[in-house]
């Protein structure tokens, strides 16, 4: 009995000892650490608790930001331009005659860990009723982080030697109509209608959204709500045609127009919707459209000036929300662009985008589209 009560004695005595060398420690090394900066003091305490690898995700931020921390501490955006064969994919059930194709590729970015929030960047591929949601993106010819794909049999392009061309635009911002946005099928809807007459709901709202960027920004805009594709479908581009004239006529100030479109991808087993995280919310995929006279015989002589401006703005999308366009088609087309050397066309989402997710590509459009306008007025010469 007195052997175990010794025992006993001396484990106590050796426990508070550890306890204040323990403390004693503690206080040494906080007094020998240099002063750390704001934040960086939760990471040292971190680096105490967390395993190995979670310490690692902690301190280079991706346990609390989205794949855009990932994207940033990447390597920078190569200049080389590569060519890649066309990949085949499900044919558009749903697209008209006028409108380009696209084929959906699901995107090779990078993964995110288990249990992180995506924030920005391609969304996964997932099929369920009747839709399948990807983020098409890494087809045909590559400069930076920007793609282009060309479907001309005739005519190469040199992305970089394009952005180095000047287009023949000169906004300047003083209050009158510069830029038009109109729209050759109005009645495109998404998700659950399809068509509608309805402009709170088909692709005049998300002209809307642009409008409001675009004014933010200081441009005179005219949006012309015009229905060119009910009751008739066909001849809507010839109708459009006519009030992008009336327009010019009307405002002879503009020099940028703007068709807004919805596109359709996929079988009727399985529509495509083209989909992207940006600031942690759900976004359709956008395609610019830039036509070419291929063939010389289509009556759009000065194509190579739409074709400037369309890839500024592939690059002003692409350099503030990657994986928002799709790869730009470069088509032997022509899309009412010869009206003005600063006509293009540009698709919003598909039918099985929903209409959140297209009005918010349009404010994300708009406060591109602002950026890149920006480098071609009066007072950035």
């Amino acid at each position: 009995m007195g052997k175990d009560r010794g025992n006993q004695v001396r484990l106590f005595c050796a426990a508070a000892l550890c306890l204040s060398l323990s403390g004693l420690g503690v206080y040494c090394l906080s007094d020998t650490l240099p002063t750390l900066p704001e934040g960086r003091v939760e990471m040292a305490a971190a680096g105490f608790i967390l395993p190995d690898g979670a310490f690692e995700a902690a301190r280079e931020g991706l346990l609390f930001q989205g794949s855009e921390s990932r994207a940033a501490s990447g390597s920078a955006p190569q200049s080389s331009q590569t060519e890649e064969a066309p990949v085949q994919g499900a044919s558009s059930a749903a697209s008209q005659p006028s409108q380009p194709e696209e084929e959906p590729q699901a995107s090779s970015g990078p993964a995110v860990p288990a249990g992180l929030p995506l924030r920005n960047g391609p969304v996964e591929t997932v099929l369920a009723n009747g839709i399948q949601e990807t983020t098409i993106s890494n087809t045909g010819i590559q400069y930076g982080n920007m793609w282009v794909k060309n479907t001309n049999k005739n005519h190469s392009i040199d992305i970089a030697a394009e952005l180095e061309k000047e287009p023949d635009v000169k906004l300047k911002r003083d209050g009158s109509v510069e830029i038009l946005i109109y729209h050759t099928h109005t009645t495109e809807a998404f998700q659950g209608d399809t068509r509608t007459q309805d402009n709170s709901r088909n692709v005049v709202a998300v002209g809307e959204k642009i409008k409001a960027e675009l004014e933010a920004a200081g441009f005179g805009v005219r949006h012309d709500t015009t229905c060119h594709d009910y009751p008739s479908y066909n001849g809507s581009y010839d109708r459009s045609g006519e009030t992008i004239q009336r327009n010019l006529e009307q405002y002879p100030g503009i020099q940028v127009t703007i068709d807004v479109h919805r596109d359709a991808l996929g079988s009727s087993d399985a529509r495509v919707k083209p989909t992207v995280m940006v600031n942690g919310r759900k976004a359709a995929q956008i395609m610019i459209v830039a036509g070419c006279d291929d063939t010389g015989n289509i009556g759009f002589p000065d194509w190579e000036y739409n074709l400037r401006l369309a890839v500024r703005y592939q690059q002003a999308v692409s350099d503030l929300y990657p994986s928002l366009a799709r790869p730009m088609s470069f088509c032997p087309k022509k899309y009412n662009e010869h009206m003005t050397h600063g006509s293009l066309l540009v698709e919003f989402g598909t039918d099985a985008s929903t209409l959140d997710e297209v009005l918010y590509s349009g404010e994300l459009f708009g406060k591109a589209m602002a950026q890149a306008l920006l480098q071609l007025t009066e007072s950035a010469a």
